[in-house]
């Protein structure tokens, strides 16, 4: 198979599947590989292939990703459902139609990434509750909940909103539903980032759990915390460990 050239624009399936082939083979010096993923990415995003989303893109930097596995993290369908319940109240019946049937689903899959988000002149830190399925890999249908605290100085504030993305694949159309919520006083949202928080240092080592490519080296919004927060409940976010390239 060709390679892609040094400087790139993948404009259809053929050229998406020969950069995805030059990457897995590693060949390229890293500033080449940075452009390549760079406009692999930007693909994906326009397309929303596999678990590409721009609210996980945009304005992010994750510092820690780990893969959740059923029914061992039940308890994590059991919180994100209560925040839907108590938080959520105005959900059309569509976009709750879906989330009940993927929440109950055997093919429910899932993962956990801890970040930091720059929106504006604001800064928060947090960690979005993410799910979608285990067929139709490159299609995929996302149920995020995202909750957050401000930034304060070297510090972090009070947990204080929750953002919340109902998104069963539909091509390129927006989200069916989203909203964001001021969370600073729900029991249910604070409960599900307290345990986040204890999952993110229980898991930091953890190898089963943990969700590290070596293309997170070439990618802007995964790498170390930038912003040294004393008080965070979060943990730092550990050294990637190579793998082989299975992005869908």
């Amino acid at each position: 198979m060709t390679e892609a050239p040094d400087v790139v624009d993948i404009k259809d399936d053929a050229g998406y599947r020969v950069a995805m082939a030059t990457l897995n083979k590693q060949s390229r010096p890293p500033v080449v590989l940075r452009l390549l993923m760079s406009a692999f990415e930007a693909y994906r995003q326009s397309r929303r292939i596999g678990w590409s989303r721009p609210w996980n893109k945009y304005g992010i930097n994750t510092f820690q990703s780990f893969r959740l596995a059923f029914p061992a993290d039940d308890n994590l369908i059991d919180l994100a459902r209560a925040v839907l319940d108590s938080e959520c109240a105005d959900i059309p019946e569509d976009a709750d139609s879906f989330i009940q049937d993927l929440l109950s689903g055997d093919d429910l899959m899932g993962f956990v990434f801890v970040h930091e988000f720059e929106e504006g002149s604001k800064r928060f830190e947090g960690a979005t509750l993410s799910f979608g399925r285990k067929t139709q890999r490159r299609y995929r249908d996302r149920l995020d909940l995202i909750v957050e605290a401000p930034v304060e100085g070297a510090g972090i504030g009070e947990m204080s909103r929750l953002r919340v993305f109902v998104d069963p694949y539909r091509g390129v159309k927006p989200p069916l539903w989203q909203t964001s919520v001021n969370a600073a006083k729900s029991a249910s949202v604070k409960t599900l980032y307290e345990e986040l928080g204890k999952l993110s240092h229980a898991w930091a080592g953890d190898t089963d759990k943990l969700w590290d490519h070596w293309t997170s080296r070439y990618i802007d919004y995964f790498g170390p915390r930038r912003w040294p927060l004393g008080n965070t409940p979060f943990y730092v976010e550990t050294s990637a460990t190579p793998s082989a390239f299975t992005q869908d």
